[in-house]
């Protein structure tokens, strides 16, 4: 790609998922920027982020990266100063590693390469703050020892550690985001209002489990600031809102968001595991949420981002309240409630 005049090149991989179509939104917004967004079938982006970003004004690259080798890659990262690289697998728990190991570790490290090949002097790499592990854990620093479990965590910090040790590309920024909702979202929060709107939903105890999260619109102003910012080298930053949320404070701003009665009632905590196990045991496939689901109900799992706010500045514009209303009405028009 070349440069249009003064306008730096970003290739943005994933760009028709929920961080991807955000920080289409926000690069766009500043006009300073000549955009490649790789997606994996234009005419499913044309019709996901069509009417939410002017696609006029980048150029769509359609790329599998299941599929795709050095040299398609080094088409695709061709002329591009910046790569900013959220495509990747997720939200697919029954998944077996290998197919993790396909899109999150051996795309990346072939991305990187052909990128540093075509002299791109940035490369942001959208982690997870699930490499930390399933919990308890309170406003842990990037320097926390990382105890990823499942398939997806440990593809996502096999990567980081595969970068941290590449020297081909200037600038290298590991984002470790909490969990990010917003428009497009199709994980766990989304699941959380399903749950609420229902009105199945119950505190678990007092509600008093604290949770990290992030809107893809904040977290997409945050990688912005990243590449405007920072520094050449390698660095990894937490990305969250600065101030962690209960799970009673969330659920009850959902209810309200849906105008519900933000009043939810409480089940003490091994009342609610008693039960679980025992719907599960006399009902299998019954139960309307799994154990794992219930046991992140009650772990903590917060971030601190000082590190990010002392490097760029970084403070989220969206109150939350106006975050999940966004969220809701973007799933509600696409008849996802």
């Amino acid at each position: 790609m070349a440069v249009n005049g003064n306008k730096e090149s970003v290739l943005v991989t994933g760009a028709s998922g929920l961080i991807g179509r955000a920080v289409l939104e926000q690069l766009l917004s500043s006009n300073t920027y000549d955009i490649r967004a790789q997606v994996r079938s234009q005419a499913n982006a044309r019709a996901q982020i069509g009417s939410r970003v002017d696609l006029t004004k980048l150029s769509l690259a359609e790329y599998d990266f299941t599929r795709t080798g050095e040299r398609e890659l080094r088409s695709l990262t061709n002329g591009c100063k910046t790569v900013i690289h959220s495509a990747g697998l997720v939200h697919q728990p029954d998944a077996p590693y290998q197919e993790y190991e396909v899109v999150n570790v051996r795309a990346t490290q072939m991305l990187a390469e052909a990128a540093a090949a075509n002299g791109t002097q940035t490369f942001v790499f959208l982690s997870s703050s699930a490499i930390y592990g399933p919990g308890p854990f309170e406003a842990v620093p990037e320097s926390t020892p990382p105890k990823a479990k499942t398939p997806y965590a440990v593809s996502k910090l096999t990567s980081e550690a595969w970068l941290q040790t590449f020297t081909g590309i200037p600038r290298i920024v590991i984002l470790r985001p909490s969990l990010v909702f917003g428009e497009g979202d199709r994980g766990n929060l989304l699941s959380l209002i399903k749950e609420v709107k229902s009105q199945r939903y119950k505190h678990v105890g007092n509600g008093s489990t604290g949770k990290s999260v992030i809107y893809s619109k904040d977290l997409a102003q945050a990688i912005k600031l990243c590449i405007e910012r920072i520094a050449p080298g390698i660095h990894i930053f937490n990305v969250a809102n600065p101030d962690p949320v209960s799970m009673k404070d969330l659920t009850e701003e959902i209810a309200r968001a849906l105008n519900l009665p933000a009043k939810i009632q409480s089940v003490p905590a091994p009342l609610a595991k008693f039960g679980l196990k025992t719907l599960n045991a006399l009902m299998p496939g019954k139960a309307p949420i799994s154990e794992e689901q219930l046991e992140k109900l009650t772990t903590t799992t917060t971030c601190s981002i000082s590190k990010l706010v002392s490097a760029t500045g970084f403070s989220p514009n969206t109150p939350l309240e106006n975050a999940l209303k966004a969220e809701i009405a973007w799933a509600s028009a696409n008849q996802l409630l």
